[in-house]
């Protein structure tokens, strides 16, 4: 006597296949969250520098940000600063500083490294802080 299975193998089989193949993706993508060689962990460097203004006296507190990041980092007290997460290739460093006009300069970060700005000078915007 012949029985019927209860899930034909035409039906079963497909959807096996497809949730083998969602595991298998799955996985990988996990692997990938994992494994940072994988997401392109190695692809950022970073800019180091200092902020000055017209009198060479250090900027402390002004806005720092680079193209190619979303990260923003501030100067210490010296006027030092330290970005981080900068993607790699030509960068342009913005620094913003209330009571002072903005600076700009012109980098190459390289993959894994650090970049020295040299320093950028800010004028002051404020009555009476010229030269």
């Amino acid at each position: 006597m012949y029985t019927r299975p209860i899930w034909p193998a035409s039906r079963f089989r497909p959807r096996f296949a497809s949730l083998a193949v969602a595991v298998a993706l799955a996985a990988g993508a996990l692997a990938g969250c994992a494994n940072p060689n994988l997401i392109g962990v190695q692809d950022y460097g970073y800019i180091v520098g200092n902020v000055t203004d017209q009198n060479s006296k250090p900027v402390a507190g002004a806005l720092v940000s680079a193209t190619g990041t979303t990260s923003t980092t501030r100067t210490d007290v010296k006027g030092n600063f330290n970005l981080q997460n900068v993607a790699i290739g030509e960068q342009t460093v913005t620094i913003q500083a209330a009571g002072y006009g903005s600076g700009t300069a012109d980098v190459i970060v390289v993959k894994n490294q650090g970049v020295t700005v040299p320093t950028v000078t800010i004028k002051s915007t404020l009555p009476g802080s010229g030269l």
